[in-house]
């Protein structure tokens, strides 16, 4: 079980850091020109929300870092300005893309510390970490970067219990989609937003552990809390 390579650690801005502070302007990995340089420079320009003054579908343009302990390990976690969750990685997972390249690919081209922004996700990691079943349920989640499906997959996911395993099977049949089995394992594979919107609660057909970003070791170790905190055996091999 190895650990994250080094790329997957968050530089960020250092702790502490508000909105009187100018942020940090991450690396950009776009041509001289491009609509990334053009972003304004003010934190009271970077940190409008759509709809207060400017285009109003332009996306803002800053994402707030934090972190939090869990039984699967450390997870890093972006949230927006309205404190919904824009993406969460474990650091003892293995990824693709780094958090911060999903953050830039959504166009969020800077990065800051504001316990105002984070900290209620923190706290509710936190207290789910320490056996508050319903804990993550109501955290906002910012769901923009899917299609209509896969929002209603994620929300699906949401509705399986704590300390529950579902099928993919089971899953289409809660959101009314019965054949679209293969549909929903797809969309379930890009959610962003692991452990808050639970994907680590589908199994395969067969009962055995399946696909999660990241890897299977988290998703055991996941499955495990849930069942240690309801006082059940806990199976699942990390």
């Amino acid at each position: 079980m190895g650990h994250a390579p080094p790329g997957n650690r968050l530089a960020v801005a250092p702790w502490g850091m508000t909105t009187d502070h100018l942020p940090h302007r991450m690396p950009s990995h776009q041509a001289p020109g491009s609509p990334q340089d053009a972003l304004p420079n003010s934190p009271a320009e970077l940190l409008r929300p759509p709809g207060e003054g400017g285009d109003a579908s332009v996306t803002p343009a800053v994402a707030f870092l934090d972190e939090a302990p869990t039984p699967a390990g450390l997870v890093h976690f972006a949230t927006d300005i309205h404190g919904a969750v824009l993406a969460l990685q474990f650091i003892e997972g293995s990824y693709p893309r780094t958090l911060l390249d999903e953050l830039m690919r959504d166009g969020y081209a800077t990065t800051m510390r504001d316990d105002a922004k984070t900290g209620t996700v923190r706290r509710a990691i936190e207290a789910w970490t320490q056996g508050e079943a319903g804990a993550l349920d109501a955290l906002p989640i910012a769901w923009h970067h899917g299609t209509a499906w896969q929002e209603q997959v994620w929300r699906g996911l949401r509705t399986i219990p704590f300390g529950d395993t579902w099928t993919y099977g089971q899953l289409a049949r809660a959101l009314g989609r019965p054949t679209a089995v293969r549909a929903v394992a797809r969309a379930n594979a890009t959610n962003r937003v692991p452990l808050i919107v639970p994907c680590h609660r589908v199994i395969g057909t067969d009962g055995t552990l399946t696909g999660f970003g990241g890897g299977l070791h988290l998703k055991a170790r996941l499955l495990n809390h849930e069942l240690r905190v309801m006082g059940l055996p806990q199976p699942w091999k990390a």
